[in-house]
């Protein structure tokens, strides 16, 4: 019975971080929708933006 408790609050936890989380971005999407609407936030940079970086500050540093 000890098990299933603990695996109650696992779950119970995990559910509340989730919730947690979803309230979160929702807000963040509000603020955007709101405040900032033109706006894009960026969702990931792209490999040939990472290569350009890379080739201009890191590989001059390392010889």
């Amino acid at each position: 019975m000890d098990a299933l408790i603990t695996l109650a609050k696992v779950l119970f936890s995990i559910a509340v971080l989730l919730f947690v989380g979803v309230l979160f971005f929702s807000y963040l999407k509000y603020l955007k929708r709101t405040y900032f609407p033109r706006w894009k936030f960026p969702d990931y940079i792209s490999v040939g933006y990472a290569e350009y970086l890379y080739r201009k500050y890191i590989k001059r540093t390392v010889k």
